[in-house]
């Protein structure tokens, strides 16, 4: 038997399919999609909670050079407005609808799932460096050595750092600007294109997103110095600190790509994808917005993870060499090699060097393992008696 529900108007734009009623013994797919926003959250939590109360919650310095003046204050800037933005965008599609209207649209569902997005800013470097952030921001180091399956070589003060007043409140403003942007993308190409399938407004809207990543990331962030790219491949300005890694854009606009599908294919109740079957769970309006905000944390985070960390991780495993251009700049090393250290900077002739293991420095020798466990020993094979046995 059906079951039969009030349908709220659908959103402005709203161009998926109509909402099919399921039957009641049908488990809605939502429930699934909360379930594991609850579980992504629960070990985003357990993630930050070991950083925060172990050894890797500590500054990594600058070092010895200082920024030019003018990246000094634009720095300062990022980070004094970056927080307040992102607090504007959640109070503005978040707390003013709910405290209207009892409800939460796409728009701030969204928002609720970029809150915690930040976290996997640092994953595509768990095989190796790739990236670094300019130490001259805030920074307690982060949570990267504190991922379990992290293998990348980092010390307190001396690993992967993450800007605290920035990164967390980036994830929310850029991510909804480049859903917003490609939805218009989309709609333009519609109204234009009307016989377009879905697959051609998606591969429309990838290529938008990788000219906005080149204004972004290429043209203003990277030359500002507020982050880089040293190991990526297939680069503009290979030469420059503010190198630009095509496969940045590649990745990270395909990101995009999926955070503007999941606003723009809505059904006729104005929901996305993975919050189709909530209205037929009969819950209150506070906990409806909570299972729906859950669906979408799971979705945001998995298109994250599979179309950029994948990849990525593979880029840093297999990392082009940093630019001297960089590497005299102490603030973007973050002590992890080059002066001040025994380890040379990543390159295809640079060993990989796993956490807590020995390496070749850079006197030619081998530093032990950072708990100071010696190379194992070789062992012998086995050479019994011609015909013998145990």
């Amino acid at each position: 038997m059906a079951v039969a529900v009030d349908r709220p108007a659908p959103s402005p734009g709203t161009l998926g399919p109509p909402t099919i009623d399921v039957a009641e013994n049908r488990t809605p797919p939502v429930k699934f999609w909360a379930l594991l926003g609850a579980v992504i959250l629960a070990f985003i939590a357990y993630v930050i909670i070991s950083w925060v109360t172990g050894p890797y919650f500590e500054r990594v310095e600058q070092g010895p050079s200082d920024p030019p003046t003018w990246m000094q204050v634009e720095l300062i800037l990022w980070q004094v407005v970056s927080l307040p933005a992102a607090a504007y965008l959640l109070y503005r599609f978040v707390w003013r609808p709910w405290r209207r209207e009892r409800t939460v649209g796409v728009d701030g569902v969204l928002l609720l799932g970029f809150s915690s997005l930040w976290f996997q800013d640092v994953l595509s470097s768990s095989g190796g460096h790739w990236f670094v952030y300019n130490t001259s921001m805030l920074n307690f180091g982060s949570w990267a050595n504190s991922i379990p399956w992290w293998t990348a070589y980092g010390e307190p003060g001396a690993m992967t750092s993450e800007p605290i007043l920035f990164t967390p409140a980036a994830y929310v403003y850029i991510m909804i600007l480049a859903a917003f942007l490609g939805c218009k993308v989309m709609k333009a190409a519609r109204a234009r294109w009307p016989q377009l399938g879905s697959l051609s407004l998606i591969f429309i809207c990838y290529l938008a997103m990788c000219l906005f990543d080149l204004v972004l990331e290429g043209i203003i962030w990277l030359p500002l110095g507020v982050f880089e790219y040293p190991g990526g491949h297939w680069s503009i300005f290979p030469d420059s600190y503010h190198k630009y890694p095509l496969n940045e854009m590649l990745t990270v606009s395909a990101t995009f790509t999926v955070m503007a599908s999941l606003r723009f294919f809505l059904d006729d109740r104005g929901r996305t994808v993975v919050e189709r079957g909530v209205d037929h769970l009969r819950l209150r309006p506070g906990r409806s917005v909570l299972v729906r905000a859950l669906a979408v944390t799971a979705a945001v985070h998995l298109g994250m993870f599979l179309t950029y960390n994948v990849p990525n991780t593979f880029i840093g495993m297999n990392s082009t060499p940093w630019p001297e251009d960089l590497q005299k700049r102490s603030y973007f090393t973050n002590n992890l090699c080059g002066e001040g250290t025994d380890r040379p900077c990543p390159g295809p002739g640079v060993p990989h060097i796993r956490d807590q293991s020995a390496y070749p420095n850079t006197e030619g020798t081998v530093t032990p393992g950072s708990k100071g466990d010696p190379l194992p020993a070789i062992i012998p094979f086995d050479r019994g008696a011609p015909g013998g046995s145990e």
